[in-house]
């Protein structure tokens, strides 16, 4: 076998080699996308179940608080009001979820997925820390003025510390379930959780595609 035909021989196996190689890269990078749709995929039966029966909710309590207006106190429409409030600012929020979900399945680039899943995750924070700021609601809807006037000390203060102590919890929380706390022990262990983790997963795969691409 001459020189030349040896190195063309050679050629020919490297270009076979480097074509598997980029085939194989191809097949992972077709792989890792696929489970990282696959983490994502159990959020979106919860946001729809989660939109379907908030409207349900929202329009029950729209109609008690409709119904009751003419002979209930202002603790207990306050609290309605505010939990009506919350309910359907949450079903905005899963509809933008759903949205971003669908975004990120329908997603041509790497980048433009990474960008889904962060605004998914914040919007996740800002959903969370929304539903924990209407935690004294669930103790103000029984108070009244009867028991204002007949039983102060009870009122005053056990009732009243007890609503005040819920709402500083509810705005810390409103507060503190920002991305601004990453580097914070608590907040990583939080966010390492439920969706949150499936989430993480997803970006770790999409970091994993980015990486493959680049080589």
């Amino acid at each position: 076998m001459e020189a030349t035909d040896f190195i063309i021989l050679w050629k020919e196996q490297y270009q076979k080699i480097d074509q598997a190689l980029v085939i194989n890269k191809q097949l992972l990078i077709h792989s890792l996308e696929g489970k990282a749709k696959s983490a994502l995929s159990n959020i979106k039966p919860v946001r729809w179940t989660g939109i379907i029966f908030g409207i349900f909710w929202c329009l029950a309590v729209g109609f008690v608080l409709i119904v009751s207006w003419g002979y209930t106190n202002w603790f207990f429409k306050a609290a309605l009001g505010i939990h009506l409030l919350v309910s359907v600012s949450a079903i905005g929020l899963y509809i933008y979820h759903l949205a971003l979900l669908y975004n990120f399945n329908n997603s041509q680039s790497v980048v433009h997925a990474q960008k889904q899943l962060i605004k998914l995750q914040r919007s996740n924070l800002k959903t969370l820390g929304l539903l924990w700021l209407q935690l004294p609601v669930f103790s103000m809807w029984f108070m009244s003025n009867e028991w204002m006037q007949n039983a102060p000390a009870t009122f005053w203060f056990i009732q009243v510390p007890v609503v005040l102590l819920q709402l500083f919890a509810g705005v810390w929380l409103y507060k503190n379930l920002n991305y601004k706390n990453h580097e914070k022990k608590w907040f990583k262990w939080f966010v390492s959780k439920g969706e949150f983790g499936k989430i993480n997963k997803a970006n770790a795969l999409l970091q994993e595609i980015d990486a493959l691409e680049k080589n």
